[in-house]
């Protein structure tokens, strides 16, 4: 499958020119019952990538306790965020653990809970907001 490789890096290298963002990792490290500090281990890591925000919605719905028709809601919205990077361009997908904040280009902080890779040429950054 080289020819799907090969697309897969062309793709990868245009989708990074066009819509890629800076990013700004600092290591983290902590105890199971403390608060997060700086780990001094590890540097600090730079990269570019695809920054991506979606709707999230719960499985729990509400609907009108009457007769009227059916009137479903969801009660809780949210949103899950996502970085992805290339692999090939930084190959330090083992260096990001669990715990490290992500810092965009327009200060918006974030905590890393996972990265995996997407079974092609990136991995994917599971984030969750942090304010502090």
């Amino acid at each position: 499958m080289a020819i799907f490789d090969r697309l897969d890096r062309m793709t990868s290298r245009q989708v990074d020119r066009m819509y890629s963002v800076r990013a700004t990792v600092d290591p983290m490290s902590r105890t199971p019952n403390g608060r997060a500090a700086p780990d001094t281990t590890r540097g600090t890591i730079h990269l570019k990538g695809i920054f991506d925000q979606l709707p999230a919605y719960d499985g729990i719905e509400v609907g009108k306790r009457e007769r009227s028709g059916n009137d479903l809601h969801t009660i809780s919205t949210g949103s899950s965020y996502s970085f992805s990077f290339d692999v090939g361009r930084y190959p330090i997908l083992n260096d990001i653990r669990q715990g490290d904040r992500l810092t965009l280009d327009d200060a918006r902080k974030f905590e890393v809970v996972s990265v995996e890779r997407d079974g092609l040429s990136r991995a994917v950054a599971r984030l969750t907001r942090f304010e502090g």
